[in-house]
């Protein structure tokens, strides 16, 4: 088949308004979110606590961060909660290394 229609380049279908993925409704991506920033809220007051938020948040995000490609739409909150789930491990491990050095 010779068929120009069937041919993909330079056809420009984004251009023309083809529908695109939303990736702002994937799955554990705002939950990820808050649950992650919640651990690290805790993390300044009850360390082991927010040790069991912060591996829930890292969970989540952890499921949206699988899905969502890299620089597609929505991906960025998925990195802001990776990084908060880490930093509430790291003040996890700062407030234990402070309490046993005490």
């Amino acid at each position: 088949m010779n068929d120009p229609r069937a041919k993909m380049d330079g056809n420009r279908l984004l251009a023309m308004g083809a529908p695109q993925a939303d990736w702002t409704k994937a799955p554990g991506r705002v939950p990820g979110f808050w649950v992650a920033l919640l651990g690290l809220v805790v993390a300044v007051v009850y360390p082991v606590p927010a040790l069991v938020i912060g591996a829930v948040g890292l969970y989540f995000t952890m499921q949206a961060y699988r899905v969502i490609p890299a620089g597609a739409r929505g991906r960025g909150l998925t990195v802001a909660a990776l990084a908060l789930a880490g930093a509430t491990l790291a003040v996890v491990a700062l407030r234990i290394v402070l309490a046993l050095l005490r």
